[in-house]
């Protein structure tokens, strides 16, 4: 398809990941539009911890990992956590994902991010070079152990990713990370990232919203795609409803279809339903995760933090910060349990005291979109001409949605991609 204002290219999926699609193809010529069924950057793009950490992405399944093991992730109190009224819904996916923990799948996941990351730093930089407004900082961050072999574990992993991918990685005693980080606590010894960066995911979608309008692009919030009209292997249109006007029977009316050339999908865990509607089943499941946001907030971090006991993360932003964690499998919904909230507070209150004290406080939960190898999906749907996805990217949405924009948007309008997405072909389920 050659690249110009004659190609159309609906994106369905206003999170960081969409955004970052239609930003990319906009700019590669294309006319984006826009759909969205709630809220731009709405979604699990908005309370999460906004960490852009090459350092750090890794796919979800690790060696060792057994169905034996898996029966702790049964508690409600633990930072992985199973609800046990989805494990009927859930056996065959986690079995899927116990196949993956293994080394060999393990290392190629690792290398198979590091490359996609390879564009990350630089194309967040260009991105605020290009005028997009967000609030992003460069201090690098803090990973804490409570024991040696686990923090040296972490070293040696990223002294495999090099220098060039992470930044200089600073080995920190006791004294050394309290030094670092005056308002941690706990017995801990820690490593400083220092390639790492961090974002505020509200600010980058309402930065990237605000561009893509100032440049023409028509964004539709608040319309869902229903359905899909489609001949043979193309979509010719995208079927949708929105908010019922006055009067109205039911609380969703049909909306005029939206014609496209093109057609990308980039709606996060609830994908798997639209696609399906495609003849794709591709299985998708929601790792919910969780924060606690606090304005002002008596605690003051100089930079992000993941603490390793806890599984617990901490971001502090421009008057405020968010305390982060957990995931949670129990299906496609955005119940919010307040036992994982409690979690967060215990875990805060032990490492960061007068971290939830503060002014306003704001508890949240989002779906991660998971697939069983940890890794995204990427590229044209099989068995059809004129679809795409970018979904999957779990814990590393904001992480890789720039290079997964630019990328997909490459395979888009040229039919190749400077990044080799072979690893996360939407075709490797099928």
């Amino acid at each position: 398809m050659p690249v110009g204002r004659s190609v159309r290219v609906a994106v369905v999926g206003g999170g960081v990941i969409g955004l970052c699609v239609a930003h990319y193809l906009e700019r590669g010529g294309a006319e984006v539009i826009l759909i969205e069924r709630a809220r731009v950057g709405g979604g699990c793009s908005d309370g999460n911890g906004g960490w852009v950490c090459p350092s750090i992405s890794r796919p979800l399944p690790a060696p060792g990992l057994t169905l034996t093991s898996l029966r702790w992730l049964l508690r409600s109190d633990s930072p992985l956590y199973i609800r046990p009224a989805a494990i009927l819904d859930l056996a065959g996916w986690l079995w899927a994902f116990r196949g993956y923990c293994n080394a060999e799948s393990y290392a190629a996941g690792v290398a198979a991010l590091a490359a996609l990351n390879a564009t990350t730093d630089s194309l967040y930089r260009g991105l605020a070079e290009e005028g997009v407004e967000f609030e992003r900082a460069e201090a690098g961050t803090i990973l804490a152990y409570d024991n040696e072999a686990e923090r040296d574990q972490a070293c040696a992993l990223l002294a495999k990713l090099g220098e060039e991918r992470v930044g200089r990685v600073d080995l920190l005693d006791s004294r050394a990370l309290r030094e670092a980080e005056p308002g941690l606590r706990g017995d801990l010894i820690g490593l400083h990232v220092r390639g790492d960066t961090h974002v505020r995911p509200e600010s980058l979608c309402a930065g990237l919203a605000a561009s893509l309008e100032a440049r023409g692009v028509r964004i539709l919030a608040g319309v869902e795609v229903v359905g899909f009209a489609r001949e043979g292997r193309r979509v010719r249109m995208a079927l949708t409803a929105g908010p019922a006007t006055e009067g109205a029977a039911s609380g969703r009316q049909p909306r005029e279809p939206i014609e496209a050339d093109l057609f990308v999908v980039a709606t996060g865990a609830e994908a798997g339903a639209l696609l399906g509607m495609l003849g794709c089943a591709l299985p998708l499941q929601a790792g919910k995760g969780y924060s606690i946001t606090v304005r002002d907030a008596r605690a003051r971090l100089r930079q992000p933090v993941h603490v390793a006991p806890a599984r617990i993360g901490f971001t502090p932003f421009r008057g405020a910060l968010r305390i982060i964690g957990t995931m949670e499998f129990s299906g496609i919904n955005r119940h919010l349990d307040r036992r994982r909230v409690a979690l967060l507070e215990r875990a805060a209150r032990r490492y960061v005291p007068g971290a939830l004290d503060g002014g306003e406080r704001v508890d949240w939960v989002g779906m991660r979109p998971v697939l069983p190898d940890g890794l995204p999906a990427i590229g044209r749907l099989p068995d059809m001409d004129n679809v795409h996805v970018a979904t999957g990217h779990q814990m590393l949405g904001v992480t890789l949605a720039p290079s997964t924009g630019w990328a997909l948007a490459q395979l888009v309008l040229e039919g190749r991609s400077d990044i080799d997405l072979t690893p996360f072909d939407p075709a490797r389920f099928a």
